[in-house]
C-alpha cells in the first residue's frame, strides 16, 4: 500500500518496493532469457500495481542469505523503463560475478517514481535530476553496507572518504563527539 503523496507539498516522491526474488538457472547464473525477464515483469505488474514495469526510478540488486540481503549493484532507470534497464547485458554480467561465488536468493528492489497525484512516471527521454541524486545517495548507502559494490562510476571519493559515523568509519570506538554527530545527522 502507498503512504498518500496527495497531502504532500513535493513533485518528487519514490516508495521502494519489497525486494523481488530473481530466478536462478541450473548453472548459478539468473534466468535472464526472453520468456523468463517477460514472466518476471509480468508478475510484478501483477503483484505491486499495472505499469510499473514500464515506469522509471531507481533499483538495487542484492543477495539475500542467512544474515539478510547485501546489496551488490544500484542503477537508475531513468531514459527508459525497468522493463528495459535493469537487465541490459551490462548489468547481467554484474549480477552473475556477484552470485557466481555466493549462495543465496539474487532479487531485485525497485524504488519507482510517482507524480504528485500518485501515479507511475513514465520514461520520457528526458533526464531527472531526482532519479540521478537518489541514485547517488543510494550508491553511497549502500557502499557502507557493501564495500564490494559494484558501481564503478562517481564512487571513488565515496570509497576513499573517511568521515567517521558516515563514511567508511574505522573500527573501534567512535567517541563521544562521533555519536553526538550520528544523532544530529540521524544515522
Amino acid at each position: 500500500m502507498l503512504p498518500n503523496f496527495l497531502n504532500m507539498d513535493v513533485s518528487m516522491n519514490f516508495m521502494p518496493l519489497a525486494p523481488w526474488p530473481l530466478t536462478k538457472q541450473t548453472n548459478g547464473l539468473i534466468a535472464t532469457d526472453k520468456a523468463s525477464l517477460a514472466k518476471l515483469w509480468n508478475d510484478i505488474d501483477e503483484a505491486t500495481e499495472p505499469g510499473l514495469s514500464g515506469s522509471i526510478g531507481c533499483y538495487i540488486f542484492s543477495i539475500r542469505a542467512g544474515k539478510g540481503s547485501l546489496p551488490w549493484y544500484v542503477g537508475m532507470a531513468e531514459k527508459q523503463s525497468f522493463r528495459k534497464e535493469c537487465f541490459t547485458p551490462h548489468k547481467i554480467n554484474h549480477y552473475n560475478n556477484a552470485i557466481a561465488s555466493r549462495r543465496g536468493t539474487p532479487e531485485i528492489t525497485l524504488i519507482p517514481k510517482y507524480t504528485k497525484g500518485e501515479k507511475l512516471v513514465n520514461p520520457t527521454g528526458n533526464t531527472h535530476r531526482d532519479i540521478q541524486q537518489l541514485e547517488a545517495m543510494l550508491i553511497g548507502n549502500c557502499l557502507t553496507r557493501n564495500r564490494g559494490l559494484l558501481n564503478l562510476r562517481d564512487t571513488k571519493l565515496l570509497r576513499e572518504m573517511i568521515v567517521p559515523g558516515l563514511l567508511n568509519s574505522p573500527s573501534g570506538n567512535p567517541g563521544s563527539s562521533v555519536r553526538s554527530f550520528k544523532r544530529l545527522i540521524g544515522v
